[in-house]
């Protein structure tokens, strides 16, 4: 009986082959995930037909209803990113075409941009804006914590209810699962409007992958908030098993928050099935910063978040410095790093020295080890000291910034759902070096032969981990 149950195991295996190889985004994915059913299908095959898929079904559809819903509005939106479209800059030309071919949306010129820094200071800056708010809130957490800075957070939002704001809120399932319903509950007879964003929606289709990892604070169609922090106490520091928390976010003011806005809408329609009522007329700003809220997702025709990556990269000329806390880029953004080393730009990445997913942690070794032979240099930050980086940032040459939370993983380059404000300006460029020197400053650099030095152990478990970088 046990080895007829095994057999039809490895003949699932084996049977499953076809769809890995005809569903998986990459080829290093499908032989991953090949290897795997075919070695050990008691663990990969249930694994595989849970998180195996790489395309999101039904979202495209719900957003097409959505435009539908708001065809004056976007027909009003339309006309306004035309007559604010900035115009392509020198050395970018390819990176502005394909945000206004792909995302559908182009830059947009004139907007105010402010660097954020850590926790205290976003949810400063966040709680400012929702206060001065006068017709809606839009808030949209991956994770939400229902701990004390998220209480500051619900009291805030309330009192806004109170004095006639409309409030849409929208949180990840999975991300934010240990939301009790009470807490729910509170906010939605209080009048927030709130859901969470289910990916398993959808009966018909095992969905459960898949992440909405996007933070976006969206206030009157005027300012937006987007980066890599959550609402939780532990990006104030405060959780002593992770210790302090380096984070960065970024404040937009402009015609630009539209783009944000609307990228709010697609995902709000996905749960609530209609489009609330917003104000579309272009809050105009004296500002300079070239800004495109870029959403991606697992709905996409292709992984646009990697070719954006691609593209920003393989345009440096002077320098390429990234923040990431989960470095396991997939094979072609890897050797656009490697090529932009070898014809002499300056690449510098920040990685944490502790980090909460000791597998990522362990698999990013390889791709550091073959990086710096090369000549990049990494950095780990903060040293020994207990301190988690989870910014996801980089900054290309003097003009070139993004502020977001894509991951440099293959979750968040081909199956999450993320976002990132790309932001064209000389000024915010300067800020941003400034930020990566004190964070370079108050790091370890990374030898060039520091995986070399390692235990035969540590660097076959490295590599052994690694091979299951494509599923991570």
């Amino acid at each position: 009986m046990i080895s007829f149950f095994v057999g039809g195991v490895y003949l699932l295996g084996f049977a499953s082959l076809p769809i890995a190889i005809n569903r998986s985004r990459t080829p290093q994915g499908a032989t991953a995930w090949c290897i795997g059913l075919i070695s050990f299908p008691m663990i990969a095959l249930p694994l595989f037909w849970i998180f195996g898929r790489s395309k999101f079904y039904g979202y495209v559809e719900a957003h097409r209803q959505a435009a539908s819903e708001i065809s004056n509005d976007l027909v009003q939106y339309r006309r306004t990113v035309t007559s604010f479209s900035a115009d392509a800059v020198p050395g970018l030309e390819s990176l502005f075409g394909i945000v206004a071919s792909v995302m559908k949306s182009p830059f947009i010129k004139g907007n105010k941009v402010e660097l954020l820094i850590d926790g205290e200071a976003t949810y400063r800056s966040m709680l400012e804006s929702i206060s001065g708010a006068t017709k809606y809130i839009l808030i949209q957490f991956y994770i939400f914590r229902d701990d004390e800075i998220g209480n500051k957070f619900v009291d805030a939002l309330m009192a806004q209810v109170k004095r006639g704001v409309a409030i849409y809120f929208l949180y990840d399932n999975i991300g934010s699962s240990k939301l009790s319903k009470r807490f729910v509950k509170r906010l939605s007879q209080n009048g927030v409007n709130i859901f969470a964003f289910k990916t398993s929606k959808h009966k018909s289709r095992i969905q459960i992958n898949f992440r909405n990892h996007r933070k976006l604070l969206v206030v009157d169609g005027n300012t937006a908030h987007i980066g890599g922090l959550n609402i939780g106490d532990d990006y104030l520091g405060t959780y002593k098993k992770i210790g302090a928390w380096r984070d960065t976010h970024v404040k937009i003011s402009g015609v630009a928050v539209l783009e944000a806005q609307l990228n709010f809408i697609k995902d709000w329609y996905w749960e609530a099935e209609k489009v609330p009522a917003l104000d579309w007329t272009p809050f105009v700003v004296d500002g300079t910063a070239n800004v495109a809220v870029v959403n991606t997702g697992p709905a996409d025709d292709t992984s646009f978040a990697a070719i954006i990556h691609l593209d920003a990269f393989n345009s440096a000329k002077k320098r390429i410095w990234i923040a990431n806390p989960y470095f396991i880029p997939d094979e072609p953004v890897e050797r656009a790093l490697q090529l932009a080393v070898l014809r002499g730009v300056d690449v510098r990445c920040l990685v944490p020295s502790r980090n909460d997913n000791k597998v990522i942690h362990m698999a990013s070794k390889i791709y550091m080890d073959r990086l710096v032979r090369v000549g990049a240099k990494f950095y780990n930050y903060a040293g020994r000291k207990r301190v988690f980086m989870h910014s996801k940032t980089f900054l290309v040459d003097d003009l070139l910034s993004s502020v977001g939370t894509t991951n440099l993983d293959n979750r968040s380059l081909h199956i999450n759902f993320e976002a990132q404000a790309l932001i064209v300006d000389k000024d915010f460029a300067s800020q941003m070096e400034v930020m990566f020197l004190r964070d370079f400053a108050a790091s370890v650099p990374v030898a060039t032969n520091f995986f070399r030095r390692r235990s035969y152990w540590y660097r076959l478990t490295a590599k052994a981990l690694n091979l299951s970088s494509p599923m991570l």
